[in-house]
């Protein structure tokens, strides 16, 4: 067996069916890409902290979510708004 052969014959690999609010098929994934987006979604989302504002200092996706360890209680959170650089982020 080679490293990549599949263990499991490609037509019996589990599949995700997701449906609207009124269970009308959206799409169907093979569980394995699934769990891949899953994954990627949770990790471009995932809370970065450091001290001082994010602003012109740290490149991020738009939702990306910083806590200013250093700030008073109620102005530490921020989250990228917009573009694709370190410029966008708004405390909230």
């Amino acid at each position: 067996m080679a490293l990549n052969d599949n263990l499991i014959a490609p037509e019996r690999y589990a599949t995700v069916t997701i449906t609207d609010a009124f269970g009308n098929q959206v799409m169907s994934l093979r569980l394995a890409e699934f769990l891949e987006a899953i994954a990627a979604q949770a990790n471009q989302n995932k809370l970065v902290d450091g001290t001082g504002s994010p602003e012109g200092v740290l490149s991020a996706s738009p939702n990306q979510m910083y806590i200013d360890t250093n700030a008073a209680a109620g102005s530490n959170l921020y989250v990228k708004i917009a573009g694709s650089g370190s410029t966008g982020w708004t405390i909230v």
